[in-house]
């Protein structure tokens, strides 16, 4: 199993530094707050996993080499998120759009909130989660531990189809490994839409589902849904694609993370796959799927 976890460690600022020698606190994360979820909401099931500790639970049950339970979760559940990203920071048409106002609509433990808050370019982050519990205890562990700028990171709680910021309000929105966990994918991804300005990106990491075994895949994904709550939907590379572009989105790229194949053997098996034509009919790579938004309304007749 590949370790995506963790980075390698970036010195704090002097200033930083300073403080915790004092001993002084660390300064306070902002919260918004979105609607509550109630009882009849969907998204309430899952939600509670992270405010009761269930998660954390779970997190805690999976063996690795970590002393923070979280990161073997990520290593035994997402191993390819952290490569895929590093990728698209390093990508010369993808890097320059992670800029201005970002918001990372599917936070989870906020390890991408704490490395976009350490771009030089970034002005802030808002970090989305259904749980203000999690946020609060895993989530500021995390930036700690990874070393986000907290000056420049603000909270929210609510679920990514409402929240609690206007529209146009962000230069760059991130998606890690969340599509296929929303119950409205098309809405979830239109509310991405509405909170980016005109020529805004939006980039979504996904692993997608092969078309052979496609239905085996979707009948495991209807078993952890119901056994766990937490909703598993399998889709293909072209589906999501669709998704985007049904959400309004008309520019949209697919980027195949190939950093994130391991050995020599399997790389030129994967090029053969790509050159024949039928990769994502056998084994799709993890994408960067980079859609952007138009400047403008399309011309209706």
């Amino acid at each position: 199993m590949a370790q995506a976890f963790p980075p390698p460690p970036v010195p704090p600022t002097e200033e930083r530094e300073v403080a915790y020698t004092l001993g002084m606190s660390a300064p306070a994360i902002s919260i918004v707050e979105g609607d509550l979820i109630g009882p009849t909401d969907p998204e309430f099931v899952e939600m509670m996993r992270f405010e009761s500790g269930l998660a954390d639970r779970s997190a805690r049950a999976i063996a690795g080499p970590h002393d923070e339970p979280w990161l073997n979760y990520l290593d035994a559940t997402e191993p390819h998120t952290q490569p895929a990203i590093e990728h698209a920071l390093a990508h010369p048409e993808i890097a320059p759009r992670v800029t201005g106002k970002i918001i990372d609509l599917a936070a989870g433990i906020c390890w991408l909130t704490a490395r976009l808050s350490r771009l030089d370019g970034v002005e802030g982050v808002a970090a989305l989660h259904l749980s203000r519990t999690f946020l609060t205890t895993v989530g500021e562990r995390m930036i700690q531990r990874f070393h986000g700028d907290r000056t420049k990171i603000t909270f929210a709680v609510s679920s990514f189809n409402r929240v609690p910021f206007p529209s146009t309000n962000f230069d760059c929105a991130f998606l890690v490994a969340a599509i296929r966990h929303s119950l409205t994918p098309i809405k979830t991804l239109m509310e991405a839409h509405r909170l980016l300005r005109p020529g805004g990106t939006l980039i979504v990491v996904e692993s997608p589902q092969a078309l052979i075994g496609l239905e085996q895949a979707r009948a495991r994904g209807v078993r952890i849904s119901r056994d766990t709550g937490i909703t598993t939907i399998c889709y293909t590379r072209r589906e999501h694609e669709y998704m985007l572009r049904q959400a309004g989105f008309d520019l949209v790229r697919a980027y195949p993370v190939a950093t994130v194949t391991r050995g020599a053997v399997r790389r030129v098996l994967r090029r053969i796959l790509r050159r024949l034509g039928v990769e994502d009919a056998v084994r799709p790579p993890t994408y960067l799927f980079v859609a952007t938004k138009q400047t403008s309304a399309p011309f209706t007749s």
